[in-house]
């Protein structure tokens, strides 16, 4: 049988520079996998947090206006412990609580 070089038909094997049949490592498709997996997960998980940096037109800040506090505390009237204002103003909900129940 006349074959390219390189080429191989059903039943045959390829060998290596060694005279031995050749293994294939599949460690460099899982590592690869791995490694784009993670970098995917991790631009998945920063975008929200970056973009808003990127914009070209800020938005302005626009503090809770005094019914909003009331409603939110009306929210919180019957929980206890803790609270933890995440948002980005001045602190009006922590401040409005601890003077609410002092």
């Amino acid at each position: 049988m006349s074959h390219a070089r390189g080429s191989t038909s059903e039943g045959e094997k390829t060998f290596n520079h060694n005279n031995g049949p050749q293994k294939t490592n599949r460690w460099g498709l899982v590592a690869t996998g791995v490694v784009g997996g993670t970098l995917l997960a991790v631009y998945a998980v920063a975008t929200p947090f970056v973009a808003p940096a990127l914009r070209k037109m800020c938005l302005p800040y626009v503090p809770a206006s005094e019914i909003q506090v009331e409603n939110v505390l009306k929210m919180l009237q019957f929980r206890s412990g803790t609270i933890v204002d995440i948002g980005s103003g001045d602190g009006r909900i922590v401040s409005s609580r601890f003077f609410f129940f002092l």
